[in-house]
């Protein structure tokens, strides 16, 4: 009599365990598909950051770039010109950048430092993408490895300019300094003008606004030959047609898309997306595209806006 009243129990344990194993059946095609889907996303870029590697491969040269800033530091020291044998190297080989950077490189133009320094801060820049991002942020790091492998071996100082335009939207002053420093080594300035305009932040861009005209006072003495080479050097003006970029394409496809990309980075300043857009700007603005460039996204993580210090 006691297993015959236990029987409906046992019985509906029996149903209950069948029903589990069909809806675990039921289940695993869809769990199988978002493993496939796993799989095909990480083999996608895995095959991105490949084609980037072996496209950038043939043009990486441990030490070149540093060579390049190097030898322009010299001819600032002995001629007082930076750009004085520039003329004489190929366009890869010619320092085309402003003042402030062969001036930085006088002190820190030893190879361990500058390695060190540029080190350094690509790990910062990078640590800092992965903590905002979470571990989704190994994959652009993975898929861009070239670009910024290729930037730190060849002792590029885009590693440095990663880590500064990180600051950027993390710290409100120390933000608007790094960012006019960025400017007066390589950048745009209208990525400072439309970051700031946009958020009606007119505080930091007087910062900014400040820290430029200071730097640029600094630079005063060979202002005028800088401009002057870029003029005359048929090469290194941005005016020229060597290189890639939406320039070689046709000029008016260049300055509608830097139109529009300035557009959209000024109105969305204040959204997720801004940082990114003013980062788009950067790309898009420079009459030539170099894929090395592509790094720099990887300091506008694509998250809710953090507040920003004081």
């Amino acid at each position: 009599m006691g297993a015959r009243c236990h029987r409906p129990e046992s019985t509906g344990v029996v149903v209950g365990l069948r029903q589990g194993r069909s809806d675990l059946r039921a289940s695993l095609p869809t769990v199988n598909a978002r493993r496939a889907g796993l799989v095909l996303v990480f083999a996608i870029y895995g095959l991105l950051a490949l084609a980037l590697l072996g496209f950038l491969a043939p043009s990486t040269f441990v030490g070149a770039d540093l060579a390049v800033y190097q030898r322009a530091s010299r001819d600032l020291l002995e001629h007082g010109d930076p750009y004085f044998s520039a003329p004489a190297h190929l366009y890869q080989f010619q320092y085309r950048y402003p003042p402030m950077l062969a001036m930085l490189v006088v002190v820190i133009a030893w190879e361990p430092l500058w390695y060190v320094l540029m080190g350094t801060a690509l790990g910062w820049s990078l640590w800092n993408f992965v903590r905002q991002t979470g571990p989704a942020g190994f994959l652009p790091i993975v898929v861009l490895g070239g670009a910024w492998g290729q930037a730190l071996l060849n002792g590029n100082v885009q590693s440095a300019m990663m880590a500064l335009l990180a600051l950027v939207p993390l710290h409100r002053r120390v933000g608007a300094v790094a960012l006019a420093v960025a400017t007066m080594v390589k950048l745009h300035p209208l990525l400072g003008i439309v970051w700031y305009a946009g958020r009606r932040d007119w505080g930091a861009l007087r910062w900014y606004g400040l820290a430029c005209a200071v730097l640029l006072v600094v630079q005063a003495p060979w202002l005028v030959t800088f401009v002057r080479f870029y003029l005359t050097d048929e090469i290194a003006s941005p005016f020229g047609e060597a290189g890639f970029g939406l320039r070689t394409i046709h000029p008016a496809l260049w300055v509608g898309a830097t139109l529009l990309v300035a557009v959209l980075a000024y109105r969305y300043s204040n959204s997720r997306w801004g940082w990114f857009l003013s980062i788009a700007l950067q790309l898009v603005a420079l009459p030539r595209l170099l894929l090395t460039n592509l790094a720099l996204v990887l300091v506008a993580p694509l998250r809710p806006r953090r507040e920003i210090d004081a």
